[in-house]
């Protein structure tokens, strides 16, 4: 956390600053959803770093199994990607939710005061 200043200055610092990652992921959230639009809408694919087009065809190759018979052909590899697209915009849109939410709240709570609620009843 960025502290800067005396301990007075400690506590507007540590808000500032969790403001600012807040609103950082929310933005981080608009790009992977912009980037997940763009792969549904007109996704490429390559095989071993050289773009393939319609026709060609990579091994396949996992994480877990270097050497494999298993061959992809482009127009697989372009379903998959398609099919990913409307996954990544989801959770994207999920996360730039759930991002404003708790910046909002947290604003919210800070112009009240302290973040305690306020009560007539009790101490």
């Amino acid at each position: 956390m960025l502290c800067l200043g005396d301990g007075g200055d400690r506590g507007r610092f540590t808000a500032v600053t969790r403001r600012l990652v807040l609103w950082a992921f929310v933005v981080a959230a608009l790009a992977l959803t912009a980037w997940g639009a763009a792969t549904w809408v007109a996704p490429s694919t390559h095989c071993r770093g050289v773009e393939m087009g319609p026709g060609d065809v990579c091994s396949y190759s996992s994480y877990t199994d270097t050497g494999t018979e298993r061959t992809q052909t482009y127009e697989e590899r372009i379903t998959a990607a398609r099919q990913s697209g409307p996954v990544v915009v989801v959770l994207g849109l999920a996360a730039a939710g759930f991002g404003v939410v708790v910046a909002v709240r947290s604003d919210a709570r800070r112009v009240m005061g302290d973040g305690q609620p306020s009560s007539d009843i009790g101490p």
